[in-house]
Formats: C-alpha cells, sequence, structure tokens
C-alpha cells in the first residue's frame, strides 16, 4: 500500500522537495493560517459551465511540504483537463496523515476550464 502511494509522487517529489523543505523547516501537524486560492476569471475567455476536479496527493516532512507537494499535482492534473487555463478555481486541503516518520497530504480542486 505504501509503495502504491509514494510510487508515482517520487519523481515530482524529487524536483519539488528541496524548495519545500527548505520554506518549511520547522513546520509540525499543526496548519497554521492557510487561506485557499481562488483564482479569477479571465476577462477574455469565456469559462465553461460544467466543473471539473483534481485530488492531488504529496509527500513531505512535515504536512506543509505535503500539502505543497499534493497542490503541485492537483494543478498538474488540472492543467491537462483545462489546456486553455482554469476559472472558478475553488481549492480545499483534506487529510494529513503521519505514515512511516513522513507525512501525506490530500488537496482537491474544483474548476471551470476556459473555452
Amino acid at each position: 500500500m505504501t509503495r502504491h502511494i509514494f510510487g508515482s509522487w517520487r519523481r515530482v517529489l524529487l524536483a519539488v522537495l528541496p524548495l519545500v523543505v527548505a520554506c518549511n523547516a520547522g513546520d509540525d501537524l499543526v496548519d497554521e493560517g492557510f487561506v485557499a486560492e481562488t483564482a479569477e476569471v479571465s476577462q477574455s475567455l469565456a469559462c465553461s459551465t460544467s466543473r471539473q476536479g483534481t485530488m492531488g496527493e504529496g509527500e513531505g516532512p512535515t504536512c506543509a511540504g505535503a500539502y505543497s507537494a499534493a497542490r503541485i499535482d492537483a494543478r498538474v492534473q488540472a492543467n491537462k483537463l483545462c489546456p486553455n487555463g482554469m476559472c472558478d478555481v475553488v481549492e480545499a486541503r483534506h487529510d494529513c496523515l503521519e505514515v512511516s516518520g513522513r507525512r501525506v497530504a490530500f488537496y482537491t480542486m474544483q474548476f471551470g476550464c476556459n473555452l
């Protein structure tokens, strides 16, 4: 199970983890002051009325690092679904769990696609 969770994320984490660790070195399981981002609709593009959704999963030494990796994963998936960009984006953090001394976090995005 652990190999399944972490297997696909290793490549992404190897590229992102040094930056996340440097930014979140003293973080603990406490989530301090999280504010979800919302994207503004571009004035030049129409937003689809159908909603899409992605769920990212990330690993890190702290919850902040794991959430950062999970958010990147959710955005990579969203960019594949919406090649012209996203609109009306709602982001949310979900559970952050400790697994074998590391943190695993989940992050979701709901959005429309620019037409």
